[in-house]
């Protein structure tokens, strides 16, 4: 009953998992910290729907032990459409670098779910004139929509728990889905594979969002073999993130089997 009354009072129906699933220690890689060159970087981690800012806590700590500047974004997920999600983001955005005491010199996205959506409509926005991202990463978004919402957006439970705005926009037939993704050369997808693939969803999935459905047309994908849920808490993709923002890639299999071994 408490739990319901603090759902119904404004919060995150996630927090509850959220938070402790992203507790303990994070990742030390010193070799993928930026380079001591003084720039100020930033990277704007974005929540999916039903979720918080908690959802990224491990990245969120990851990405301050190795110099980067973080704003883990909290928005309310299901009261409003893509759109306005977006501009609250750029708001945040907009504040977060007048606070500094210098320009920001790189600005990094990380999305996850419906996080990612909101990243790219927040990009469109942005004039011609606005520097362009130095990269976006989106984990388990999908990115013309999920089959699985289709399936289930006319169901009263659905709509009950996940709102009918945003919610309603993850259908891979809604009209928000033919806006184009910006900025796909400075992007990239991580994709979650459980192996145990979903009836209503085709091909590979997560549990949520198919590999297809989160892949973008000459991007960049791996695949890690974690739920849609956890993907984001977990030490490999923190460590991935790391390596694309630092080198603008994704670190092998070859790679990560050789430095745990030389490391163990």
């Amino acid at each position: 009953m408490v739990y319901g009354i603090a759902v119904l009072a404004g919060m995150p129906f996630a927090w509850p998992y959220d938070f402790p699933v992203n507790l303990g220690g994070a990742p030390s890689r010193p070799d993928l910290r930026p380079p001591a060159d003084g720039k100020r970087r930033v990277v704007v981690l974005v929540h999916g729907i039903l979720r918080s800012s908690h959802a990224f806590g491990r990245m969120t700590r990851t990405l301050r032990d190795h110099g980067y500047e973080v704003l883990a974004f909290d928005y309310p997920s299901t009261s409003a459409p893509i759109e306005a999600h977006a501009a609250r983001l750029t708001a945040a955005i907009t504040r977060l670098a007048a606070a500094g005491s210098r320009p920001v010199d790189e600005w990094s996205f990380v999305g996850h779910s419906m996080g990612g959506l909101v990243i790219q409509e927040h990009l469109r926005t942005l004039g011609r004139d606005a520097a362009p991202p130095h990269a976006c990463i989106y984990i388990a978004t999908p990115q013309r929509g999920a089959m699985l919402a289709d399936l289930r957006k006319h169901w009263f439970l659905f709509r009950w728990v996940m709102g009918t705005e945003a919610a309603t926009q993850l259908s891979p037939g809604d009209a928000f889905h033919g806006r184009p993704a910006p900025h796909l050369d400075r992007s990239a997808v991580i994709a979650g594979d459980i192996e145990r693939d979903h009836q209503a969803i085709p091909g590979p999935d997560d549990g949520t969002v198919g590999v297809e459905e989160a892949s973008l047309p000459g991007v960049p994908r791996l695949l890690l073999p974690f739920g849609h849920t956890a993907i984001t808490a977990r030490a490999e993709t923190v460590e991935q993130v790391l390596t694309w923002l630092r080198y603008g890639r994704f670190e092998t299999p070859a790679e990560r089997l050789l430095r745990v071994g030389r490391d163990g």
